[in-house]
């Protein structure tokens, strides 16, 4: 599967995501946290896209708990990094003025949730 553009996405968000957060943050877990920033954003740009069906629903919480395993991540932690999901994809939708969501829906949202539906169970 060739997803072009969206490497170099994800390779920014991720960047941004490493530059926002705390150095306690970003040291030990920071592979687990940016895989859940990931996952966060993607279920963010499904809602805003409509696209969350019980069946993503479910698959985007098979991958929460699939990153996760046996770590320990605090509450608050998990906090932060969703609220970071969320404004990015907020930014990201905003940025899109009126009608142009409807590419980054076709394009981005659909991805997303192609990707939790083909989370194993």
């Amino acid at each position: 599967m060739n997803r072009g553009p969206r490497r170099s996405q994800l390779a920014s968000t991720g960047l941004v995501w490493l530059l926002l957060m705390s150095p306690a943050e970003a040291a030990p877990d920071a592979v687990t946290r940016e895989a859940l920033g990931e996952a966060y954003y993607e279920i963010e740009v499904a809602g805003y896209c409509g696209l969350i069906s019980d069946a993503v629903a479910a698959g985007f919480r098979r991958q929460e708990k699939r990153i996760l395993g046996n770590s320990v991540v605090e509450q608050e932690t998990l906090d932060v990094i969703r609220g970071k999901a969320w404004q990015a994809a907020h930014w990201e939708w905003q940025n899109r003025g009126l009608g142009g969501f409807r590419g980054w829906c076709r394009k981005e949202g659909h991805a997303a949730a192609e990707r939790f539906l083909a989370e194993p169970r």
